[in-house]
């Protein structure tokens, strides 16, 4: 178990410098299976690593923004998909602290590791006004790390403009389009959600 005790930044970063070397005998395996290896997520949650910018309240260590970037310089040290992933994953828990308090409770109901990925690109998506909220549909391209991510932030246009959706992962359907020169173990794939009788 992670101790949610005061950390330094510079302890992060030495937590994460200890991981270099594990990083780097991963390297190809990663770019092979164009995502991250299991043992890497265990890793990066063995070492308290997601949790550097996670809020407070939910087992977060309470250090700053530009923390998890230094900690991302030392993990590409090793492997650069790694740390690319670690960034932006990261960067969705400490995104989360800024949602509406429910919306914060669901997605770190299980753990403060809770990782999330995302794509931001409202384009193909729709978006219907129902009872209580609304429908949303459509695909979105470049969700690194949707492979390990147990939920996704996706835009979407409504009546009003731009909106942020919190979706399950279990909702969603990871399209394997990751056929790239480089950093393919960012695993950065489409993503789509249908919704019964309606095109996505």
């Amino acid at each position: 178990m992670i101790s949610t005790m005061p950390v330094t930044r510079e302890e992060m970063v030495q937590r994460a410098a200890a991981l270099v070397p594990r990083l780097r005998e991963r390297a190809e395996r990663t770019e092979q299976l164009r995502r991250l290896p299991d043992e890497t997520i265990a890793d990066l949650v063995d070492a308290g690593l997601l949790r550097i910018v996670t809020p407070d309240r939910f087992g977060g260590l309470g250090l700053d923004f530009d923390a998890k970037l230094e900690v991302a310089l030392e993990l590409g040290r090793g492997c650069g998909s790694t740390a690319w992933n670690y960034s932006i994953l990261t960067s969705h828990s400490w995104w989360l602290g800024h949602f509406p308090r429910q919306g914060q409770e669901e997605y770190f109901a299980d753990s403060p590791d809770t990782l999330g990925s995302s794509s931001l690109d409202p384009s193909r998506s729709r978006v219907e006004v129902v009872a209580g909220g609304y429908r949303l549909s459509g695909r979105w391209s470049f969700s690194s790390g949707c492979d390990a991510a147990s939920w996704v932030t996706v835009g979407g246009l409504g009546p009003s403009g731009l909106l942020w959706f919190l979706v399950p992962m279990a909702e969603v359907t990871i399209v394997d389009t990751w056929f790239v020169s480089g950093l393919r173990g960012t695993g950065s794939k489409d993503l789509v959600l249908r919704h019964p009788g309606r095109e996505g």
